[in-house]
């Protein structure tokens, strides 16, 4: 209820022309009692309620599944639940993110907190230590491959199908590293000059 309000507050008025107090009001709260729930007016925007469910969609796939498959499958399933639940809302979320340095920036930290959260999962189900870097670099890879698809599909108002931009932004990374050769040198440009 603090988030509806919240955003039809920031789409009526904006972002920065809303207020806590504004906010706790059309909510019928103590803006006392938005602090509890949201330490900061960027929180309202990027919580939602499968947050706390990745953890647990990460812990219930195969134990042999290849670690980038179950990154992006919990990923998947997490942003179709928030779309098909509700899509304006997700669309108003994403929206204040593209335009909103502080919330971009929350996003942003939002995302790393979740790579470092899956780590020491991983950790348990699949012997892998917590701050091994493939677990870093595959995780926060896919994360950004669901920033360009949210991105596009914001920039179209919402009107393409989310899930089907995600997939095209998925399968875009997986192609382009299996087009990596790791045992081939970095090429040099001959002409360049260097320092």
């Amino acid at each position: 209820m603090i988030q509806t309000e919240a955003l039809r507050l920031f789409t009526e008025k904006g972002y920065a022309q809303t207020t806590v107090e504004e906010i706790a009001d059309a909510a019928a709260i103590s803006p006392r009692t938005f602090f509890r729930y949201f330490p900061t007016k960027e929180d309202v925007v990027v919580w939602d309620e499968y947050d706390p469910k990745a953890l647990d969609l990460l812990e219930s796939r195969p134990d042999d599944e290849p670690l980038a498959e179950a990154f992006r499958a919990v990923v998947r399933e997490t942003l179709n639940g928030l779309y098909r639940h509700d899509p304006e809302r997700l669309l108003v979320r994403v929206q204040l993110s593209a335009t909103v340095p502080e919330v971009r920036a929350r996003f942003l930290e939002e995302r790393t907190a979740g790579v470092a959260a899956m780590a020491p999962v991983f950790a348990s189900l699949r012997g892998i230590h917590p701050d091994e870097l493939r677990v870093r670099v595959i995780g926060s890879s896919l994360l950004a491959a669901v920033t360009v698809a949210l991105d596009v599909w914001q920039r179209d108002g919402g009107n393409d199908d989310l899930i089907a931009i995600l997939d095209r932004a998925t399968n875009t990374l997986a192609d382009a590293m299996r087009e990596l050769r790791p045992e081939a040198p970095a090429r040099v440009d001959r002409g360049a000059h260097l320092p």
